[in-house]
């Protein structure tokens, strides 16, 4: 199972985004720079650290990263 602290840290490498335990109830539209670009990244990025498929179309209806967080989560 992936951590929340695991899940940020993932953004932060890949995205070089400055992101803390709180921002997970972000919503989307209030993280700096995010775009649908950085859900796909994103999958690639957790496929490769938990070595298991990530369901994107899952993470694409979700609004906030806490969101994103569970399905990942549950996925894995």
């Amino acid at each position: 199972m992936i951590t929340q602290d695991d899940f940020i840290r993932i953004i932060r490498d890949e995205f070089a985004l400055p992101l803390a335990g709180g921002d997970l109830e972000s919503d989307l539209d209030q993280v700096v720079s995010w775009d649908s670009m950085h859900v796909l990244r994103l999958v690639s990025a957790l496929e490769k650290e938990t070595g298991r498929r990530i369901p994107i179309g899952r993470l694409l209806e979700e609004l906030s990263l806490r969101g994103m967080y569970e399905r990942v989560a549950t996925a894995v």
